[in-house]
């Protein structure tokens, strides 16, 4: 508990030399999303203003009158056309680089300026303080590890991390993980991949470990969904909250579950949040799968108005008592995993996933689509627990009784090199604006 006060007493006497902005933002960031109104409509504005008048690209929508003016744009068109993305008032100073690959391999670098680095420290403390977990605490990172990535001994000793890295899980990786568990009972979080969390679970569970064994007070899972069973399976092998996290490099955190809840709360202080229908960029209803579109009020270095973030969600309103704001239900995958029915009709990888719900015992399972009518199935830690024929049944249900499915048994379903796993698979495009809803 000293060195956590320590480290906890020291970043905000950092931070305090600097001109306390790390404080002075989380306290912003506190009382906007408190507010029930719209708190950041005005920074919103002035974000829109400075865009028009200091970028090549936002410089054609000068007589803009509403967000909607604007175009909705993807990380490809960015990448096409970067200096134009850049403010001019930006051009000769440092700025931050956030590096990422994405769930597509597609290289991509959004360059943040200092008071954007500053409001996403701001944003990390926060969600983290909203699930019980306090700056300082130790805590253990699983994700694949890499040279991009990698943290000095120095800055996992400032952080107080542990780096687990997850390129395998193994029983022998996961023995690995159990005894870091079990000998450090300073670490108090656990946060990682799902399906790196998902795996440690199950291990977790068929070991016969129990919550004393170990002292954590808080899971978060971020990069992908966390789905239902694992989130009990880990409530039940730690004893403690799980939370699923939302968020991407190029930006920060997007949203984050509550602590008794499944519901995702939108970070609405420091992004304006769009959701779009599938094939259109019109207004989504509630409930249906949509495109989240957000604009990043506080990067004024690199404009993101209307930005695609490529990731497929449900959104709803939320169930507390006041003025209904908008949440999100569900954040059920990636664009690109759309797949299509034998019929040509597109299908959201959130459907598929609900149909493997019923398999909660399956360690995991991967669909890729080759053709219109032919699938690959890959099924990790199925054979003996469920029968081939209901599992062709039911992918065949909604994808097509005329489809042709092979069934792959296999030991294990390689993640991307990135630590991340896609369920979803599509090897295949057709034009096609009809969408299975």
């Amino acid at each position: 508990m000293f060195s956590e006060a320590i480290r906890r007493y020291g970043f905000w006497f950092v931070d305090a030399l600097g001109g306390g902005q790390v404080r002075k933002y989380l306290l912003d960031l506190e009382k906007k999303m408190q507010e029930n109104s719209d708190a950041s409509s005005d920074d919103l504005r002035k974000l829109l203003s400075h865009a028009v008048n200091t970028t090549g690209f936002y410089r054609n929508f000068r007589g803009y009158r509403v967000i909607t003016d604007f175009p909705v744009i993807k990380k490809r068109l960015i990448t096409g056309k970067y200096d134009q993305f850049l403010s001019s008032e930006y051009r000769n100073k440092p700025l931050h680089k956030m590096k990422t690959n994405g769930s597509t391999g597609e290289r991509f670098v959004m360059l943040q300026d200092s008071h954007k680095r500053k409001r996403v420290l701001a944003e990390l403390i926060y969600f983290y303080e909203q699930c019980g977990y306090r700056l300082g605490y130790r805590y253990l990172f699983s994700r694949v590890w890499y040279e991009d990535n990698q943290k000095t001994k120095l800055a996992q000793m400032a952080q107080n991390m542990v780096m687990f890295d997850c390129s395998s899980l193994s029983d022998d990786s996961l023995h690995g993980l159990y005894q870091i568990l079990r000998k450090d009972k300073s670490i108090k979080c656990l946060t990682g991949y799902a399906t790196s969390l998902a795996a440690m679970a199950v291990y977790f569970d068929k070991k016969g470990y129990t919550p004393d064994m170990f002292n954590l007070q808080i899971v978060i899972s971020g990069a992908e969904r966390l789905e239902p069973p694992p989130k009990a399976l880990l409530k039940k092998v730690f004893d403690c909250p799980v939370v699923s996290r939302y968020s991407n490099q190029e930006n920060g955190i997007l949203a984050q579950q509550g602590v008794n809840s499944d519901e995702y709360i939108l970070n609405t202080a420091h992004y304006f949040f769009e959701t779009l229908r599938l094939n259109a960029d019109e207004p989504a209803p509630y409930g249906e799968p949509a495109r989240l579109v957000l604009t990043d009020i506080y990067n004024r270095a690199m404009h993101l108005i209307r930005y695609d973030t490529g990731d497929i969600v449900i959104a709803g309103t939320s169930g507390n008592n006041g003025p209904a704001k908008m949440v999100l239900k569900e954040v059920s995958g990636r664009f690109h995993d759309v797949i299509y029915d034998t019929l040509g009709n597109k299908i959201s990888p959130h459907f598929v996933t609900l149909r493997f719900r019923r398999y909660e015992r399956m360690r995991q399972y991967q669909l890729t689509q080759e053709s219109l009518k032919h699938f690959i199935l890959k099924l990790e830690g199925a054979r003996g627990l469920y029968n081939d024929e209901d599992i062709l049944k039911t992918v065949s249900d909604l994808i097509g009784h005329d489809a042709v499915i092979k069934i792959e048994h296999v030991d294990k379903i390689p993640h991307l090199s990135s630590g991340k796993f896609r369920k979803v698979i599509c090897n295949y495009k057709i034009d096609s604006d009809k969408f299975i809803v």
